[in-house]
């Protein structure tokens, strides 16, 4: 490989010197007669083997089919670019029009690095101007110059021609390269687009079928509305008297509201009858005067005992009112105030009860509990402002618990009791004595 690279250079140099007329410039020697070894050289004087790499690397095919177009020369377009190229070629190796008008193309094209070279001053400056015009891309333009301008060294001007050479077979590999690429991404490209048709079908397949499962849940939603039509239509006075779940358990809940509440009358006014008949069975007061007067100190040590029980009786709260709270915990509170021998009346707080129903329950009852933490502000304040203006206890209560009503509960009994006790007066010492 060294051997030939050192031939194609000899062969080179060789050339270079035959159209200059003496042998090549060393690199000390170019400032010395800078007259001399900065001429150019024309296409033509070239050496057989730099013509081609020249022509392909510095001008288009369209470059030539233009020139030989001006020149005169036929070209005809179906000739194959290869043939142009060899053909073109040829003619630069003479001196002829074409070698002229295609000088006189680059020379104007590449006006700037053929001045950018001719400034250089020494081989340095050359190789180095070459890889920067490398790395910029100016392949073409550095190429043109470099191989025209006599003073250029020969050992760099065979070593540009060298890796020009060389880039052509590099771009002809990076060509197949890219062709075996595209052909690769051709291929795929194909399967994908099956792909993308065979599921294109599928999807169609599969509307159709949506389509069609529609069409039949359509007709028969419409079956089913018409025979609904026709049986309301038949029985129409079922369907009005058909209420829903929902509906009847409200009417279920009011029907228990209302007779919890009719209970709660029924004893009230059980109450009240047996108050008016103890108060029509009992005597005169004068008549009371002389039976007292008239009876031993031992039925009045036996009243005495029998005042307390009394008191507790009448101070026991006969219907209660429970406003707010859990639903779970409705049926055991109940419980516990029928441990007291009290009817237990509930509002949930504004849930499903309205708080005007308030208004009618509470002058039906004795007192209200109301846990403050389990009800509405609204239905909490109106039984408050009820019970003030009926004057009747309200109870709030820290929770909805058990524990905290029975004691809530207790102490209202233990509180009435005592003060039940305390107006009728304390017993005699006979009575205690006894």
């Amino acid at each position: 490989m060294c051997a030939r690279d050192d031939k194609l250079r000899k062969a080179i140099e060789d050339a270079v010197a035959a159209h200059s007329g003496r042998a090549p410039l060393a690199c000390e020697e170019i400032g010395s007669d800078a007259q001399a070894a900065r001429r150019r050289i024309a296409l033509w004087e070239q050496a057989d083997s730099v013509h081609c790499s020249i022509v392909g690397t510095c001008a288009s095919v369209a470059d030539l089919r233009r020139i030989a177009k001006k020149t005169g020369i036929e070209v005809s377009p179906d000739t194959p670019d290869y043939d142009v190229h060899g053909h073109f070629v040829r003619l630069s190796t003479t001196d002829c029009a074409f070698s002229r008008a295609f000088q006189k193309l680059l020379d104007g094209r590449f006006e700037g690095a053929l001045r950018r070279v001719g400034r250089a001053r020494n081989a340095a400056e050359l190789e180095a101007l070459w890889r920067d015009m490398c790395d910029r891309g100016q392949v073409g333009p550095a190429y043109w110059a470099f191989m025209t301008h006599q003073h250029v060294p020969g050992p760099l001007r065979a070593r540009i021609f060298g890796e020009v050479h060389m880039w052509s077979h590099l771009a002809g590999a990076s060509f197949r390269q890219k062709n075996e690429e595209a052909a690769t991404l051709r291929d795929q490209l194909q399967e994908a687009e099956d792909r993308a048709r065979r599921v294109e079908s599928g999807l169609r397949e599969a509307l159709a079928q949506r389509d069609r499962e529609l069409i039949e849940m359509r007709a028969a939603l419409a079956r089913l509305k018409a025979g609904r039509a026709a049986d309301e239509a038949r029985q129409p006075e079922t369907a009005e008297t058909a209420p829903d779940a929902a509906s009847l358990r409200r009417r279920l809940d009011k029907a228990g509201r209302a007779l919890q509440s009719a209970r709660v009358r029924a004893r009230q006014a059980e109450a009240r009858l047996r108050e008016i008949g103890e108060d029509a069975l009992r005597p005169a007061p004068q008549q009371a005067s002389r039976q007292s007067a008239a009876q031993p100190a031992r039925p009045g040590a036996h009243r005495a005992i029998r005042m307390p029980v009394e008191a507790e009786a009448a101070a026991r709260p006969k219907a209660i009112l429970y406003v707010g709270g859990m639903h779970g915990h409705r049926d055991r509170l109940r419980g516990i105030a029928e441990a007291f021998n009290t009817t237990f009346v509930h509002h949930d707080g504004g849930v499903e009860d309205a708080p005007q129903r308030l208004d009618h329950l509470l002058p039906s009852v004795d007192c209200v509990f109301c846990p403050v933490n389990c009800v509405s502000h609204d239905a909490c304040l109106r039984a408050k402002k009820i019970c003030q203006k009926l004057n009747k206890p309200f109870v709030p209560l820290r929770s909805t618990g058990q524990t905290a009503f029975r004691k809530a509960l207790q102490d209202l009994v233990g509180e009435r009791s005592a003060a039940q006790f305390a107006l009728q007066g304390p017993a005699s010492e006979e009575g205690e004595t006894v």
